[in-house]
């Protein structure tokens, strides 16, 4: 750390008048040192702080950066991109399925035996929406062609704690598959790998792995590393839905994102638009759009990895090493230390992200604060402490009704073994904070 960072760090943590400048100072340190990494993280921590809009030229180093060369497809890479007919984008070399996009190539390494040409239209079509629909519209525009539904169901399984209670909910016969990041990042494997590995040993069970860089279209948008929309998280299920004989695909979404907005406001899901939407989208594609955890929070997620065989090895945390979690995350703070695991609930990340508002899942959060005795980091929500938030932890029966017949009578069973269920009228229909 230079010695211009390290005052410029002092000053902040006292709340200095010169924040900005101190700010400033910070960010030109990381970014004259080519420390793109650390330059996004303290933006994101620190709001407003990038006057000089050096992260996005920090996203454009990272993207560009001479370890990581874009690969490209042998006998095809001189392919321009066809706006006229979408589908004509897709083509495989080998066993690796290759996208072109209008900014570049992606692609996904696929099991032995997979056919691009035995896919459906349908199923290249709902890939190409949920991955370029954000910056194409005319992505969200195709007809379907008859496809025959298949037999199973698959879960988009991220090996975190949300969809780790998916896992646990639905049936045995139920296919994990995991989107494995196929570059170098902040993100590191092995905290799932460790999971997977107790699933293989404790529950005879196998996680597919399907290695692909398509985290990387958003890039050339100027945003961070990640999924392009929410269900581009299981783009690599949707591709295989042919190949694996898949009649749904399942998602490890809790409450805090489906009868809540934000985390934050109750709403009626099973009228929203997204719920409708994509379930028409999927349906569209001969596919179920399943939601296993719709009627469960992340505090009841919790409570059900608590009481199953892979306790000890399931964990949320994205900037752990070695299989190790970092403790001092926002992900540590609401997912392990109500678990029971040491965080630093004083870490940078955490206090920060408790200061700001809106308070990021606040429901959540306020009840990870009560469930771990932490209330007085945040005195600002005194109010809300003073009530009763073990009824977050329960389930929420009218969410049984959104999953579709063949697995809802089982996830409902399943639930009943470990959670309780909210007692009408319900809390958290009520739920509207301003925090």
């Amino acid at each position: 750390m230079t010695e211009s960072r390290k005052e410029a760090m002092e000053e902040l943590s006292q709340d200095t008048p010169n924040k900005s400048m101190a700010q400033d100072i910070v960010i030109r340190s990381f970014y004259n040192q080519g420390k793109w990494g650390e330059l996004l993280t303290f933006v994101k921590l620190n709001p407003g702080s990038d006057q000089g809009n050096y992260a996005n030229r920090a996203r454009i180093k990272l993207s560009s950066s001479i370890s990581y060369v874009e690969p490209e497809p042998v006998i095809h890479k001189n392919k321009i991109w066809d706006e006229d007919n979408l589908l004509k984008n897709w083509y495989q070399e080998g066993e690796r399925l290759w996208l072109r996009h209008p900014w570049g190539w992606v692609y996904w390494d696929m099991p032995e035996g997979f056919a691009l040409e035995d896919t459906s239209p349908n199923l290249l079509h709902l890939a190409l929406e949920v991955l370029l629909s954000p910056w194409i519209p005319k992505a969200k525009q195709w007809k379907p062609t008859e496809r025959k539904a298949g037999a199973g169901l698959a879960l988009s399984y991220s090996g975190g704690i949300d969809s780790t209670a998916a896992l646990l909910l639905l049936p045995d016969e139920t296919i994990l598959a995991y989107h494995l990041r196929d570059f170098v990042s902040m993100l590191d494997h092995s905290i799932p790998k460790r999971t997977f590995q107790a699933i293989q040993e404790k529950m005879e069970r196998k996680v597919l792995c399907i290695p692909s860089n398509h985290e990387r279209i958003r890039l050339a948008h100027g945003l961070n590393v990640g999924f392009s929309s929410a269900n581009a998280a299981g783009v690599h299920l949707i591709l295989l839905a042919d190949y694996l004989d898949i009649r749904g695909i399942a998602f490890g979404t809790p409450i805090d994102n489906t009868w809540l907005k934000s985390g934050r406001t109750f709403r009626d899901f099973s009228q929203s638009h997204y719920w409708k939407y994509w379930k028409g989208q999927f349906s569209k594609a001969g596919l179920s759009y399943v939601l296993p955890i719709n009627h469960i929070s992340e505090a009841g997620a919790i409570k059900i990895c608590k009481q199953s065989v892979l306790s000890e090895s399931v964990n949320s945390c994205l900037r752990g090493v070695d299989g190790k979690w970092c403790g001092k995350c926002w992900k540590c703070f609401h997912k392990n230390g109500p678990l029971g695991r040491k965080i630093d609930p004083h870490s940078k990340e955490i206090t920060t992200f408790l200061s700001t508002k809106p308070l990021r899942t606040a429901q959540h959060a306020l009840w990870a604060l009560q469930k771990q005795n932490l209330q007085y980091l945040a005195p600002q929500f005194k109010s809300h402490f003073d009530s009763d938030l073990s009824w977050w932890s329960k389930a929420y029966g009218p969410g049984i009704e959104i999953i579709q017949i063949p697995w809802r009578t089982g996830v409902s069973e399943k639930t009943n073994q470990y959670l309780d269920w909210m007692d009408p009228p319900y809390s958290l229909q009520n739920v509207s904070l301003d925090v």
